[in-house]
């Protein structure tokens, strides 16, 4: 869940709904598009092949649990499901966990683990609607509360390795998702590519991650933000054990996408976090504000009130021994409650009845980027950026394509007002060649580019600050080329599994080129703290006059902010 741009969605719910018709645009025609899948250096010269093995005898590391084991895989160790942290179900539950249960013997860590509940079920048939999107079995549901785990892709287990660390956050806002919803999210291929421990993680979400029940008992002051509170878990525990799988705890990167970059935007923030993480990337989830303390007590009030618990007994106790399904009954109430209430959120925050970290809290006693960057991460190195078209609204309905320039100000006009003709005017001076269906999907994209530009502007009001910009442009040819650049759509470049994903891009050379040249300013990033290097066109560091900016694309390039005089349009809207 998201708000961006001052324009309101919810991220989760137009996820799956956008997502969920990639299967219905097929009837509307796609492009097949395969090819070679011989990998590429950065240069695109053909790698030798070597033989691929899968064994089961990955090296044994010791952790503060016990002693894990995972497999190889074609060179790479991989740990999957190995515990982070403690119990947060029962009597821990709304609690900032503690240290893990300590196992005899070897446990074997090759199976992801479970998934936080969200209390949200989806409404689609997922096998059906979101096949090129998720893992071929959809996504892993759990009813399980003790969901804190770590995934681990390791080219060198060896202690000595000391390589860089690139920790993924997960997507789906702060509302649900897990680190296994995604096949384009598999460290193998990164780590393997680029010689770096690649690591993601499963925590609390939802109203279990993110509810204020600090008026309920003192030991909840920090409830609402427990969710964010194992993230930061999450880090302490790299920091304390991933040597022991080859990582370098003095040089970890943190990068999500969406929901990721959300957490991301507010871990930056959080003094608990500091000196656990020493460069960020955010990819289409800058986030400018979350709840403040009003706001998320008075959900937390409400969901409590809708228990109706009786005066003698002990509240907390209570909370923690309702079953998940009486729970989440009541955190959905409590939201509808404040939802009938009409209450209309600030500008750069979220509506008031979503649950989501709370600024004011003793883990966050700030909002993450108003009225301005936080000090706390003041020496970290950012990554931040968007996708050109995000949520295209052709997706499931190709008769959008054929709109006219009338049309499509008839259908702006309801949210531009009078700012709806120099908008779009700003948009077709941007390319030319642009469709009324383009345009309309670039000003729908509004609500991702707008945050990533002012959040990077704030960034780049610190003197010293180090902070690039980057727009992926890249469009999948598949389904008649109607998802152009969509949300998500970067993330397979990323971590280079866009042969893996070719539902997504089609497979072959043409995405692959683009992946390596994206993963390498990536692991360049995560190297040194400058995505520059070997393999990526000159990339400048961004600052507010000029606005820098990488355009990735089949040719990539770094140009000056080419949406300048559409971005100021969006400033007059919001102000």
């Amino acid at each position: 869940m998201s708000e961006i741009g001052g324009g309101l969605i919810n991220v989760k719910t137009d996820r799956r709904s956008f997502l969920g018709v990639a299967a219905g645009a097929l009837a509307g025609g796609g492009c097949a598009v395969g090819g070679d899948k011989a990998p590429l250096d950065s240069d695109g010269e053909s790698l030798p092949s070597e033989p691929f093995t899968v064994s089961t005898d990955a090296q044994i590391v010791p952790t503060q649990g016990g002693r894990v084991q995972g497999y190889v895989r074609g060179g790479i160790h991989i740990y999957k499901g190995v515990p982070y942290g403690g119990a947060t179900g029962g009597s821990f539950r709304f609690l900032p966990v503690g240290p893990v249960s300590p196992w005899d013997g070897v446990r074997r860590a090759m199976t992801f683990g479970p998934v936080c509940p969200a209390g949200e079920p989806p409404t689609v048939d997922l096998s059906a609607n979101e096949w090129p999107f998720l893992l071929p079995n959809g996504p892993v549901t759990s009813a399980m509360e003790d969901c804190l785990r770590i995934n681990i892709w390791s080219p060198d287990p060896d202690p000595e390795a000391r390589l860089p660390v690139m920790l993924w956050l997960h997507a789906d806002g702060f509302g649900g998702g897990s680190s296994q919803d995604f096949l384009s999210t598999d460290g193998e291929a990164l780590a393997r590519q680029e010689n770096v421990v690649v690591a993601s993680i499963n925590h609390r979400v939802g109203p279990l991650g993110f509810t204020n029940l600090a008026s309920v008992d003192e030991k909840l002051a920090d409830s609402g933000n427990v969710g964010m509170l194992d993230i930061v878990t999450a880090l302490n525990w790299v920091q304390q054990h991933i040597a022991g799988f080859g990582g370098d705890p003095g040089n970890v990167t943190v990068f999500g996408q969406s929901g990721g970059g959300f957490k991301i935007s507010v871990l930056l923030a959080m003094p608990a976090a500091r000196g656990l993480f020493h460069r960020a990337i955010i990819q289409s989830g800058a986030r400018i504000r979350v709840h403040d303390e009003t706001t998320s007590a008075a959900l937390g009030d409400a969901l409590v009130s809708s228990l109706k618990l009786k005066e003698d007994a002990d509240p907390l106790a209570a909370l923690q021994s309702l079953s998940l399904e009486a729970f989440f009954e009541a955190a959905q109430a409590a939201s509808a409650q404040i939802q009938a209430a009409g209450e209309k959120p600030k500008r750069w925050q979220s509506p008031p009845w979503w649950y989501e970290p709370t600024a004011g809290l003793p883990s966050l006693p700030i909002q993450p980027f108003d009225p301005q960057a936080p000090q706390v991460s003041a020496q970290v190195p950012v990554i931040c950026g968007s996708t050109l078209n995000e949520l295209p609204p052709s997706m499931n309905a190709p008769e959008v394509e054929d709109i006219t320039w009338d049309d499509l100000q008839a259908r702006l006009a309801p949210q531009l007002a009078d700012q709806t003709e120099a908008a779009i005017s700003a948009a077709r001076a941007i390319d030319v060649r642009w469709t009324p269906a383009d345009v309309l999907s670039v000003l729908s994209s509004r609500r991702f580019r707008v945050p990533a530009v002012t959040l990077a502007d704030r960034l780049a009001e610190r003197p010293g600050a180090s902070v690039w910009q980057y727009l992926f442009s890249w469009q999948t040819p598949l389904y008649n080329g109607r998802p152009r650049a969509f949300h998500t759509s970067d993330v397979a470049f990323v971590f280079a599994n866009t042969d893996l994903v070719d539902s997504q891009t089609g497979g072959g050379d043409r995405p692959r080129r683009l992946a390596n040249t994206v993963s390498r300013a990536w692991a360049n990033f995560a190297r040194t703290g400058n995505p520059n290097g070997p393999g990526v066109p000159y990339w400048p560091a961004y600052d507010s006059e000029d606005r820098n900016t990488m355009i990735f694309d089949d040719e990539s390039v770094a140009r000056p902010a080419q949406d300048a005089d559409l971005l100021e349009i969006f400033r007059r809207l919001d102000s």
